[in-house]
């Protein structure tokens, strides 16, 4: 996969060094992508709704809890000023995601003991939740070493290591449906391949920086910690907000509906966030370099703003027009008749996930200007539209009311979000603030 990074020949060349950069990591999302894709017409015909729907709850509920792991201290890694400050960040990044896990674990522990007969779940879910600090702590990691390789600019490396976790994950689901396994295919399928991705990671980042962990002291570790202190303070909230935004949509229709309802909902974001995450990673990764590098040496964000989510905006128009015209009769052919219901949750969900994409490619700048505590409270905002949305629908009973409102609230909400990033990055005094500790 590095090999084939390394010969695009012409079409590297004479190019900006952003152009470069985002190419490289499409080409790996791109296959990454292109395999999650082509096998979810197989998975689909393995697994029903209600396993994709119990999985997905699960699954949500570790991602949310992975966003806050390392009390985004993992984020500082990219903005350190040298690589020692960065690889005590690193270092300090995963102990703290040590500690949370080792807490999720005694959490556990205490709710099969004292409130299992109070908040029954499903036999399934209980026997995953034992293995959730073990999956906690694999991603965190797996999140830290990723933010060290777009520190160091190796995103050929970041584009293999997308295609080798597609792989594992689609993989194992695909071996395990075949076997049989139900929904303990989904999630043994997951667990695998995140395993896979965090030791290829793992060897390739000690591979070049072999003496990484011997750059890591106790008096270091804590200036860092207290450097880059508004990171838990400011930015571990917003992000615990924008978890509820992003997943709460899973938790309440699993509360107002069923598990069939979060399944069909799962596959229809599955879809539509292919693009988010087939182009939008790299224009994120790439973005979050550039525009650290540029604000630091005073040079003005906005050119690079307006090409980020121009660039984004051109790339993902065509697949979200074609799932507004056709998406229930897509989903029916290519996915199989009992997943016609998801195409239906796509068509209406499709306006908001366009303009959020075109936001998630920039939503590092408030960060990058020290707009991070206003962004915060912007999220807030987001955060009470979606809640509101769903529980009119659930109040309703109807899911499709619930769609249509919230794609319709959420829409205005990124547009105005896009709009507020276009200003603050025009009008942001030049250089790191003097309150903001971190860059």
């Amino acid at each position: 996969m590095l090999k084939i990074l390394r010969q695009p020949g012409s079409l590297f060349r004479g190019r900006s060094a952003f152009f470069q950069n985002t190419l490289k990591l499409f080409i790996g999302s791109g296959i990454a992508q292109a395999i999650s894709v082509l096998l979810s017409p197989i998975l689909t015909r393995l697994f029903d709704p209600n396993d994709f729907g119990l999985y997905t709850f699960y699954i949500y509920i570790v991602a949310g809890l992975v966003l806050i792991a390392s009390l985004r201290y993992e984020l500082a890694i990219v903005y350190s000023d040298n690589d020692r400050d960065a690889v005590n960040v690193l270092s300090l990044s995963t102990i703290i995601s040590l500690a949370l896990s080792f807490l999720v674990l005694i959490l556990v522990i205490l709710y099969r003991l004292f409130l299992y007969h109070l908040l029954p779940v499903s036999p399934i879910l209980l026997s995953w939740f034992f293995w959730m600090p073990a999956l906690i702590i694999c991603l965190s990691v797996t999140n830290i070493l990723q933010n060290w390789l777009v520190r160091k600019k190796e995103f050929r490396t970041l584009s293999a290591g997308k295609v080798v976790n597609s792989i594992g994950n689609n993989g194992f689901m695909l071996l395990l449906g075949v076997l049989g396994w139900g929904a303990w295919g989904l999630f043994t399928g997951y667990f695998a391949g995140t395993v896979i991705f965090l030791l290829f990671l793992l060897f390739m980042v000690f591979r070049s920086n072999r003496g990484l962990l011997r750059m890591t002291d106790r008096q270091t570790l804590r200036l860092m910690t207290v450097k880059y202190k508004d990171l838990p303070l400011s930015n571990s909230p917003q992000a615990l907000f924008e978890m509820l935004q992003n997943y709460g949509i899973i938790y309440l229709a699993k509360i107002f509906f069923s598990s069939t309802i979060v399944g069909f909902y799962a596959l229809s974001m599955r879809i539509l966030q292919a693009p988010l995450w087939l182009i939008g990673s790299a224009f994120f990764q790439v973005y979050m370099q550039d525009a650290s590098d540029r604000y630091n040496r005073n040079e003005s964000l906005v050119p690079l703003v307006n090409k980020t989510m121009k660039m984004a905006f051109l790339a993902v128009t065509p697949v979200l027009i074609t799932l507004f015209i056709f998406g229930p009769w897509l989903f029916g052919v290519v996915f199989g008749h009992n997943w016609r219901e998801a195409g239906v949750y796509a068509r209406i969900l499709a306006p908001w996930m366009f303009f959020d994409f075109v936001r998630f490619t920039v939503s590092q700048t408030p960060m990058i200007v020290g707009k991070a505590r206003t962004m915060f409270h912007i999220s807030l905002i987001g955060n009470a539209l979606m809640i509101a949305a769903m529980c009119i629908g659930g109040w309703m009973h109807q899911v499709i009311t619930g769609f249509v409102i919230l794609s319709c609230l959420m829409s205005l909400y990124a547009i105005s979000v896009i709009l507020w990033i276009r200003y603050i990055a025009a009008h942001v005094k030049k250089g790191p603030a003097p309150d903001n500790k971190q860059p």
